[in-house]
């Protein structure tokens, strides 16, 4: 887990070693069905900063509904070299789905 700052930025910096990912890495970054991919492109208009944070931009943390200060999910898998942030709806979406699916309960929306 994670907070964005109130610039946009990440600092979750045992994720991102254990991807070696350093400073000055270039990335992509995708929206895709309300979450946020990250991948290391070797054109990607996104770089880490000096202190290894990700600034993600305003139009995607919109797209996904991530405000400042609120938790997101990071799912990192190392050898697909890709991140992935879970804003806090989702999860909870993704939670009630599989809890109800779980305990034979309705699924809520």
């Amino acid at each position: 887990m994670a907070r964005i700052d109130r610039s946009g930025r990440f600092h979750e910096r045992r994720l991102l070693q254990a991807l070696s990912w350093l400073p000055g890495q270039q990335l992509a970054l995708d929206v895709i069905h309300g979450l946020i991919v990250v991948r290391p492109s070797s054109t990607g208009p996104h770089v880490l900063d000096h202190r290894g944070a990700l600034h993600l931009p305003a139009a995607a943390r919109n797209m996904c509904g991530i405000n400042p200060g609120l938790p997101v999910v990071l799912a990192a898998s190392v050898p697909e070299q890709t991140v992935v942030i879970h804003p806090e709806k989702v999860v909870a979406r993704l939670l009630a789905t599989h809890y109800a699916d779980q305990l034979g309960g309705p699924h809520e929306r």
